[in-house]
């Protein structure tokens, strides 16, 4: 085993899905260059979806320098030393770091999803092993960190850009609408009722909304996407149709749920779930820096942009839409089971940004959810005398990635030639966009940008810690 130091570079994992951005599009595949060494080729033709960094079994993070070693059997090794004490008090049971900290970069609708807690989670890996790979539960949030939608080339077949206004860095459809809202488009708009396929619930949810109506309306038409999916399809053509007509909803915010519909059902064609996130889930609409989270069992479907996103450490899914009928059909039932139904304006969703007190600086933000095992810290640096930061030490491990410059860590900062430089101590790297380090604790971190000079400089950190 290697011998012990306070600062180690990672080698990390990155994911293939089909919503991931293309090629060398992906900020997920140009971070991946350096995250996972040059070991990663991009091939243009393929999707770059996640970076993954952490001791989860489905891409544990291994040591740079010896990738033949994982973080997790390092950790095991000493777990006091790497973990803290008390992260290794809290959790004796486990040396896995208690977090999942990822890059996403998001082409097209995730599948609409919903992560369970901590008891169904056990439930679920007991029953299918083989798919719930750990019985922990996930909440998560996702911190908008890509450029302008607008800016970025996100535009329909017909060159119309995207769903979201000028500056809007991240879309996504996130919770229930409030129930008012929901029940005005299923009572204007006659294909979303056609689709439920049962008039009556339609009317006496009219008559007066209610969760249980909610649960029982948005369960028959994710069972019908799966068991009628022509009918869906018919109802999704009739609704495009007269969108192209130029005909009005007559609803709020009807032009933008137009394009949301023509945008979705031409990455879905004929899914109930363009209907079931349009219609009934908020969409949030994030400019960079700005942050959602979103709690175990609460629905949600990501529809573009580039995040950073962290969890509670799990991989537990459950998916309703937006993906085969043959996969939905077992899932659905305990996806409509689980949800919570909570309808709230996208507001209730809003992780607020707030100043970091450990940062000696003022150059580092953070993100606190309202859980145990994270938070999130957000490092930002430019040329123009702002290109330094040092964080206080904290009681547990934290992950940080380059996502922007070239940074030195230590504390004893040099003026180097390259990008970042970060460090503690005798214990320094220059880094790259991409890089990745684990840091244990207990130890200050100094972060200096080393390359460009003036405002249009700019370096950017991102860290998930525990025990601040």
């Amino acid at each position: 085993m290697p011998a012990q130091k306070n600062l180690i570079r990672l080698k990390v994992a990155t994911q293939q899905y089909d919503w991931g951005k293309s090629g060398s599009t992906s900020l997920a595949a140009r971070l991946g260059k350096n995250a996972v060494g040059h070991g990663l080729k991009i091939d243009e033709g393929k999707s770059y979806a996640e970076v993954w960094m952490g001791t989860h079994p489905n891409g544990p993070a291994h040591l740079f320098d010896d990738p033949s070693t994982s973080l997790l059997s390092l950790i095991s090794s000493d777990p006091t030393f790497y973990l803290g004490e008390t992260l290794v008090r809290k959790w004796p049971s486990t040396t896995h770091i208690p977090y999942l900290f990822k890059v996403l970069s998001i082409k097209k609708a995730l599948p609409l999803q919903a992560h369970p807690d901590k008891g169904l989670a056990e439930q679920l890996q007991q029953k299918d092993p083989s798919n719930f790979v750990d019985a922990n539960y996930k909440p998560e949030i996702a911190i908008a960190i890509g450029e302008p939608l607008a800016h970025a080339g996100s535009a329909t077949k017909d060159g119309e850009v995207h769903v979201g206004d000028e500056d809007i860095a991240f879309t996504g459809f996130v919770g229930f609408r409030p129930l008012e809202e929901i029940n005005v488009f299923l009572q204007k708009v006659p294909e979303l009722a056609q689709a439920v396929g049962d008039a009556t619930l339609v009317s006496n949810f009219g008559k007066s909304p209610s969760t249980d109506g909610l649960r029982r309306i948005f369960g028959s038409l994710l069972r019908r996407g799966v068991e009628a999916r022509d009918e869906i399809a018919t109802a999704l053509s009739t609704l495009e149709q007269r969108i192209k007509r130029g005909e009005s909803f007559g609803i709020p915010n009807g032009d933008e749920l137009a394009r949301l519909i023509i945008e979705v059902n031409s990455q879905y064609p004929g899914d109930a779930g363009v209907l079931a996130t349009t219609f009934f889930m908020n969409l949030a609409k994030l400019k960079k820096g700005e942050a959602i989270y979103i709690g175990a069992d609460k629905v949600h479907a990501y529809l573009e942009g580039d995040i950073i996103e962290c969890m509670a450490i799990s991989d537990n899914v459950v998916n309703a839409a937006f993906d085969s009928p043959d996969s939905l059909a077992s899932q659905i039932g305990t996806f409509v089971d689980m949800l919570t139904y909570t309808a709230r304006p996208v507001s209730h969703w809003a992780l607020p940004r707030k100043a970091y007190p450990h940062s000696r600086e003022g150059r580092t933000s953070k993100y606190d959810p309202p859980m145990e095992e994270f938070v999130v810290l957000g490092t930002l640096l430019s040329g123009d005398g702002a290109r330094t930061e040092r964080l206080s030490a904290v009681k547990g491990p934290t992950i940080g990635i380059v996502t922007k410059g070239k940074m030195n860590r230590g504390n004893v900062l040099q003026q180097c030639p390259g990008p970042i430089a970060v460090g503690n101590g005798n214990e320094r790297f220059e880094l790259d966009e991409g890089a990745v380090v684990f840091i244990t604790p207990g130890n200050d971190v100094d972060i200096e940008l080393l390359e460009g000079r003036g405002a249009t400089a700019a370096g950017e950190v991102w860290w998930s810690t525990f025990g601040v």
